[in-house]
């Protein structure tokens, strides 16, 4: 520092009360981002004010208590502000106006000193506004520290909120109006849940779902949970056609989708479902399982151990057969039951001609030692073949 700088300092730091007045005054008057008293009260304002300017004029005088960090104030600010959400650019305009303030104020101290010329008061306003930029700069830092642990802190809080929805807890009325304001959302709406499993490439098999949603006013919380993505969507009123209509051009991977459920108090009901329904598509189809839609296949994936009882009881003989023979009777019983049990129709589905179809059928009887037109042998067949599906992760037959 230069001897004019620390000397001017020293003089004008006695007159600090009136400096905190000027800039004080100064902020209320040029920087609105101060004029909330929710987020900083006059009485904090002034405080602070005081405590930075001391701290700028020890720096200048070089008089900085011994031990003491010579930026701490400036650091304290940027934190506390932070924590205040008062916007950085307006923290760093009081700064600056602090550094408008002190430089009047050693002009006017300056003046007083016949000793003084213009020259010399430049050289102490490089000095005084270096020390600014320092003060600035350190306020930035810790400004942004700060920010930056109170968004890991808000991101766990909002994943504990939804963890305990998906639980549950929403059912008490007190803790859903609670994480409905703290997550932004609806308390009064119906909702969809949905479990989104992870794309080959190890992205979300949903790409962006809350910003596709919020441009059209849908209002949803998105949060990564156990290998897979899960979402809460606020109808509002909605068919949930148009919600799966605006997300269907981001779908990468398996999404299972929840019929509607009421509130948020029903969104760990829809969040079960929501997998059952995902876990009815195949590991390797990519594509929204709405599970209305689904119910044969969730009624197979909801009890594996019947499942596996049904593919050995119904299925048994034809999955021990060879690999070859195998992958061409299963596909064709398959499709024939999908086509309404029309050999013609699987016929066109497979390429192949209409008597061949009923040969394979016919030995498909033989083999599976039960008429394929009664109507009870059709239904379990018809679930078998889901129960294929869904514990071996691939379609019998493409589709």
């Amino acid at each position: 520092m230069s001897d004019l700088a620390e000397e001017l300092a020293r003089a004008l730091i006695t007159r600090l009360d009136e400096l905190t007045d000027e800039l004080v005054a100064d902020i209320l008057a040029e920087n609105p981002g101060y004029h909330d008293a929710a987020l900083v009260t006059l009485a904090e304002l002034r405080r602070s004010c005081r405590t930075n300017l001391e701290r700028i004029l020890q720096l200048l005088g070089d008089t900085v208590p011994s031990g003491d960090e010579p930026l701490d104030a400036a650091r304290t600010t940027g934190s506390r502000r932070a924590e205040q959400r008062v916007p950085l650019d307006s923290v760093l305009r009081s700064f600056r106006l602090g550094g408008r303030v002190l430089w009047r104020g050693l002009v006017r101290t300056g003046k007083e000193d016949h000793r003084v010329d213009r020259d010399q008061l430049l050289d102490v306003a490089t000095t005084v506004w270096t020390v600014v930029d320092e003060a600035s700069s350190a306020v930035a830092q810790a400004y942004r520290e700060t920010e930056l642990q109170l968004s890991r802190l808000d991101d766990h809080r909002r994943h504990a909120l939804v963890g305990d929805l998906l639980r549950g807890r929403g059912r008490d009325a007190g803790f859903a109006q609670r994480a409905a304001t703290e997550l932004g959302l609806p308390g009064r709406s119906d909702y969809l849940v949905f479990v989104a499993s992870m794309a080959a490439d190890g992205m979300p098999g949903l790409a962006m779902p809350q910003d596709a949603l919020a441009s059209y006013g849908v209002r949803s919380v998105w949060q990564p949970r156990d290998r897979t993505t899960v979402g809460l969507v606020a109808l509002q009123g909605r068919e949930p056609s148009t919600v799966l209509d605006l997300l269907r051009g981001g779908v990468r991977a398996g999404v299972g989708v929840s019929p509607a459920v009421a509130g948020l108090a029903e969104v760990g009901v829809g969040h079960d479902l929501a997998l059952l329904a995902l876990r009815t598509l195949p590991a390797c189809e990519a594509g929204f399982a709405v599970l209305d839609e689904r119910l044969p296949e969730a009624l197979v994936a909801r009890s594996p151990e019947l499942a596996e009882r049904l593919l050995r009881g119904v299925l048994g003989p034809l999955l021990r057969l060879t690999p070859s023979e195998r992958d061409v009777l299963l596909p064709t019983l398959a499709v024939w039951l999908e086509t309404n049990r029309s050999a013609a129709a699987t016929a066109s589905r497979l390429y192949c001609h209409r008597n061949t179809v009923l040969n394979r059928l016919r030995r498909l009887e033989g083999l599976l030692g039960t008429s394929l037109h009664d109507h009870r042998a059709g239904l379990a067949l018809s679930l078998a073949v889901l129960a294929h599906e869904i514990t071996t992760g691939k379609p019998s037959v493409e589709r």
